[in-house]
């Protein structure tokens, strides 16, 4: 019985951190495009000839704004379909978690 206890509480926490790092992977994902939107946004009125400096991989990069508009825009757009991917993903396991514990009569008794 203890062993059977144990197995549960092995798999409840197990889907706790799974539904905790989801969130937490979505909220960096969504402040990293509100980034992307801010400067695409500032971009957009400026000079298409005007310099700018992009971070790649921890290196500033010179470049310019005609240049670096369409990249940003990709970028904003694969992490806005990453952060739907995600937000599904979170959603799924969050169903099963709440099959599973209803599947195991499981109840959560708090301290």
């Amino acid at each position: 019985m203890e062993q059977r206890n144990n197995v549960f509480q092995a798999k409840y926490n197990e889907y706790k951190q799974i539904l905790e790092e989801l969130q937490a992977k979505i909220i960096e994902l969504g402040h990293d495009k509100d980034e992307h939107d801010i400067v695409l946004k500032t971009l957009q009125d400026t000079e298409p000839r005007r310099k700018c400096y992009r971070m790649i991989g921890g290196a500033l990069v010179e470049s310019d704004v005609q240049t670096s508009l369409p990249i940003l825009k990709t970028k904003k757009e694969n992490l806005e379909g990453t952060i739907s991917k995600m937000k599904d993903t979170l959603i799924q396991t969050a169903q099963e978690f709440e099959k599973w514990k209803k599947d195991n009569k499981i109840q959560v008794v708090k301290n």
